[in-house]
């Protein structure tokens, strides 16, 4: 069953590739971020910047089905362009 998506407040880019580490139950995934990758803002308790262009991700990953689900967290400080 495919999930609903979160609404978001705001859209930003990043301003300098990072690798991130995100944790689905016992999974973890490690991928590199790109510089320039559009970012989210989700609405709602809690809110946090996860990467909204998953392009850069093999879509028949696991990982991109994970990614796309729970989302890849990314630091406000290294966001630009915020809008």
């Amino acid at each position: 069953m495919k999930s609903n998506r979160t609404p978001y407040t705001k859209l930003g880019d990043t301003i300098n590739s990072f690798a991130a580490v995100f944790k689905i139950g016992r999974t973890e995934h490690k991928v590199t971020v790109p510089a320039g990758t559009r970012c989210c803002l989700l609405e709602g308790p809690g809110e946090r910047w996860v990467v909204d262009d998953l392009s850069f991700i093999d879509p028949k990953s696991g990982l991109y089905s994970d990614a796309s689900n729970y989302g890849i967290p990314v630091e406000s400080s290294n966001l630009t362009n915020v809008r």
